[in-house]
Parts: structure tokens; sequence; C-alpha cells
């Protein structure tokens, strides 16, 4: 599984790479996208998410969260359908922000997905954001094994980090802290997160080195009980 903030497919060099972002991907079964775009005229108006998932063999789900073209995304090895889509409140952030919860059928079991890129007002953390986005995802999985996922743009010790452990989820990517994320090329804070319902495990985290975002993917194995 992996969780990745692309900024739109332009790496550190201010290019569109495609072909670098699926290098980075390419393996896992299960992948949660922030700034996704299907058409934006800053990179000449393809569909990125297209592009990049016919590059991945695999299909999936976008959810619009800014405008109808820039968004979320969940791809997936896995038969999945959409779920349900929920707009956040701006709370005076200048973008908007969604949750998007797929279910993934795993061969006779279901997994409940949620892929979200808080937006923090300025100069605050999106607590509210993210209490929403907890709550949204609880409901969505309705007593499913979840997995939580993305640009949550608040670090280990913020009050909206804290909202996701209050609302019973495991942080996956504690094990391997200090997993730094952001900037890519001199990663100093952790704002790209995972987080599981009790019972799930999570080995082989990292977070690969790269430059073909801003941000590094984290990668990690899930294992259900």
């Amino acid at each position: 599984m992996a969780a990745y903030n692309i900024r739109m497919g332009f790496g550190l060099d201010g290019r569109l790479d495609l072909d670098a972002v699926a290098r980075v991907l390419r393996g896992a079964d299960v992948v949660l996208l922030s700034e996704v775009d299907r058409g934006w005229w800053l990179n000449g108006g393809h569909d990125t998410l297209a592009l990049l998932a016919g590059r991945l063999g695999m299909p999936y789900v976008f959810a619009p969260a800014a405008d109808p073209v820039w968004g979320d995304a969940v791809l997936s090895r896995f038969p999945m359908r959409s779920g349900q889509t929920r707009r956040l409140t701006a709370h005076g952030a200048p973008t908007g922000a969604q949750a998007l919860g797929v279910t993934l059928d795993l061969g006779g079991r279901e997994l409940a997905v949620v892929a979200t890129h808080l937006q923090p007002p300025p100069g605050r953390d999106p607590v509210e954001q993210a209490g929403e986005v907890a709550a949204f995802a609880g409901r969505y999985a309705n007593g499913r094994p979840l997995v939580l996922g993305g640009d949550l743009n608040t670090e280990p010790d913020d009050p909206a980090f804290a909202e996701f452990t209050r609302a019973g989820l495991v942080d996956a990517l504690a094990p391997a802290r200090p997993l730094r994320t952001s900037p890519a090329d001199d990663p100093r804070t952790q704002i790209d997160h995972v987080f599981v319902s009790p019972g799930l495990t999570a080995n082989e985290v990292r977070a690969p080195r790269t430059e073909a975002s801003d941000h590094l993917p984290v990668t990690l194995t899930v294992t259900l009980p």
C-alpha cells in the first residue's frame, strides 16, 4: 500500500513526469493519492490520473476537492466499488478538501479505505477537518477493517493528529518514526500519514526517497487479522 501527494505529477525540477511517479508506486496493490488533477491548464489539460492509472494498470475512484478536476483518488488491484465522498468544511482554508471512502473486496472480506488531504486554515492546524474525517471514516467503515491515509498537513504531536487516535485509529507508521516526508529534497516534517483500525498490523513501513513530487510517498504492508 502507498499514500502519496503527487503534486499533479510535477517533480521538484518543475517538470511533469508521470513515469517517475509510476516508478515510485509500481508494486503497490492499493494507492491513495493527493493533489490529483483531471485537466488543469498547468499541465496542458492532461488527465493526470487516467494517464498514471494506465501506466500502473490499476482502476481508480476519484473525488473532487478544490474543483471538479482536482482532488484525491484511490487506485486498487483488488475489486473496488465507489462508496461515499464528504466535502469538508473549509474553516477559513483557501483550498477545498474532501474525504473519499471506497470498499475493496479482498476475496470475500471487505476493507474500507478513506483517502483525504486536509487543508489547514492560515497559521492553524487542520483540527476541525481532522475531526470531520475521523467521524466520516468511522461511519463509512461501520465495523469493517479500515485504512485511512493521505497528506494530513499535521505532525504527530499536533491536535489534528490526535483527532484520529482519539477516534480509536492506530498510527500505522509509528514503528518507523521519525518518517519525515516533506519537503522531498530535505525531509524535515512528517505530514503524510496512514491510520488503521485496531487489529490491522503494518510492517515494511518506508518513505522512499524520490524527487517525483515535493512530498515523499509512504509505503507499507497492511495485514488483516
